[in-house]
């Protein structure tokens, strides 16, 4: 009886752990292939010659062969505990832990569910990029943190979707990265449509693996190259975070280096619409241009991703104006500036490109403590900003009828004008207003145009005494190079301005040959070294 007891003990104990020999070993878990890399937007291709399964997740590649132990994930080898086999149902299991070596994804299952690791930025991405696809709404917004999750109800999150499938149709991932600054862990997903087309997603998340904000973008065309004056062995770029509380924003710091005693700053102020830290536009990165550029000329560079970059949509409340999107975490960063013990408190700028040269009146109307010390304007538009974009919108029309376009495209262009032109008229009624909007406003964000309609930068500048650099490039389709006039006329009775007309220059202070028309941003570009030097020896000479 004793021998019996023990020995169905020990069979009990076998059964348990699920191997023998090998006592106190547990087994290696196993997952389906095919439906763990499918949870992840991946695939699985059968190589019947071969009897081979090849993992296709984005760029990585893992091929795994029948009977074999060894497998190979983009040209390394990774062994597996066991000969690779099929079950009856001819589903190939995979231990766990070499799916996470082979296709670097921290995966989890429990309880039969996918769970991915908080520190595996791009594997929540595609994870949550899945559940996006398949319609799994509840599934998505419980990876969202609560303040992202109010705003995306399961309605709110179907519309979401079907946005992006009216635009590009349906989605296959190409390319899954991740980059990590001092707010966030993004994943960085990339994604071919049958119709030709790509886009980019960029999820933000938290250092808890919550999504904070999510973001779809036009893909990167990958053409930028740092400029000839690009010399990293002259300066040095620390992440820095600037922005309020509850919207930090992640930003870099550019410094001299083996810089002696205290140097000047200088804080970028972004354009419209949502920017990165770089300002990047097709094959240029403005603002990464400068920062290098004014590093090697012993200035630090102070620049961060907008608020509408890097929180697309908690960002936009209500009551959202010019003074959240751009005016208040420029005066944020003025202040970490003066904070920095390296940089001279008496010697900080602003320069602000379009949009945000525009309002470079308005933040030093509102730099109460005379922090900034002068301010560059670079294609600042010099009247409202409501007419400047029915203009450019007009402009398009004229340049698509005289390159004889017709049918669809030139339908939509139009299209746009009209709804442009509509939108100017509401916002020159002086019957409408913030606390009186109409309801058929055809653009977004109406409280943001009425707080900012018939804005006018240089008459606030007119009775400012802040040094001020004004420069426009004369081949800007955007702003066009009257606009400086309208600067110098208004701020002719000041002797603390200068200005500066570059011929050649578009909008994003790139040289180009031809007439700008906007398309030509797509081509790699960079500032030229004339207009950094003018600006470094603008900081370091100063007015005369």
């Amino acid at each position: 009886m004793k021998g019996k007891s023990c020995l169905a003990w020990f069979a009990a104990f076998v059964v348990v752990c699920g191997f023998f020999p090998g006592i106190g070993k547990a087994a290696p878990q196993e997952v389906p292939l095919r439906a763990a890399v499918e949870a992840l937007g991946g695939s699985v291709l059968w190589i019947h010659e071969e009897k081979a399964a090849t993992a296709v997740l984005g760029t990585r590649k893992w091929k795994i062969t029948l009977g074999s132990a060894r497998s190979d994930a983009d040209g390394r080898q990774v062994d597996l505990p066991k000969p690779a086999a099929m079950d009856q149902e001819h589903r190939l299991y995979v231990p766990l832990a070499s799916f996470r070596e082979a296709l670097g994804v921290a995966l989890e299952l429990r309880a039969g569910s996918w769970d991915i690791g908080k520190g595996d930025a791009a594997g929540l991405g595609m994870r949550w990029m899945r559940l996006l696809q398949l319609e799994k709404y509840e599934e998505a917004r419980g990876m969202m943190n609560p303040s992202l999750a109010e705003l995306y109800p399961a309605d709110v999150l179907e519309r979401y979707k079907s946005h992006i499938e009216e635009n590009y149709g349906s989605w296959t991932l190409t390319k899954a990265d991740a980059r990590e600054n001092r707010v966030h862990r993004n994943a960085v997903l990339s994604y071919q449509t049958p119709r030709g087309k790509s886009f980019r997603m960029e999820l933000r998340f938290g250092r808890d693996g919550r999504l904070d904000d999510l973001a779809l973008l036009p893909s990167d065309s990958g053409l930028y190259r740092p400029p000839a004056y690009d010399d990293p062995g002259r300066y040095v770029t620390e992440q820095v975070m600037v922005g309020t509380e509850s919207l930090p924003l992640p930003g870099s710091l550019t410094l001299p280096a083996k810089a002696e005693g205290k140097v000047p700053a200088v804080v970028l102020v972004h354009g419209s619409g949502p920017n990165d830290e770089d300002e990047s536009s097709g094959g240029g990165k403005m603002f990464r241009d400068i920062a290098v550029g004014l590093a090697r000329e012993g200035i630090a560079v102070l620049r961060y991703a907008k608020r509408t970059y890097e929180y697309p949509n908690r960002s936009l409340t209500p009551d959202f104006t010019v003074r959240e999107e751009t005016i208040e975490d420029c005066l944020t960063a003025v202040k970490l500036l003066r904070q920095d013990k390296r940089i001279d408190p008496g010697r900080i700028y602003v320069l602000g490109h379009s949009q945000g040269g525009m309002l470079v009146p308005k933040m030093i109307e509102e730099d109460q403590e005379g922090a900034i010390a002068g301010a560059m304007l670079l294609s600042a538009p010099s009247g409202a900003l409501e007419d400047l974009m029915l203009a450019q919108y007009e402009g398009i029309v004229k340049r698509a009828v005289e390159a004889g376009e017709a049918g669809a495209d030139l339908e939509r262009k139009q299209a746009n004008a009209d709804m442009w032109r509509q939108a100017v008229d509401m916002l020159h009624d002086d019957r409408y207003s913030k606390a009186h909007m109409p309801a058929d406003f055809p653009l977004p964000h109406a409280y943001w145009w009425y707080d900012i309609r018939q804005y006018s930068g240089p008459m606030i500048a007119r009775g400012q005494h802040v040094p001020l650099l004004i420069l426009q490039g004369g081949n800007d389709v955007q702003v066009p190079p009257s606009s400086i006039k309208v600067w110098k006329q208004a701020l002719g009775g000041r002797t603390d301005v200068s200005c500066k007309l570059y011929p050649g220059l578009n909008h994003m202070y790139a040289l180009y040959d031809r007439p700008s028309t906007g398309e030509e941003y797509r081509l790699a570009s960079n500032v030229p070294e004339f207009v950094i030097r003018d600006l470094a020896d603008w900081i370091h000479l100063g007015i005369k």
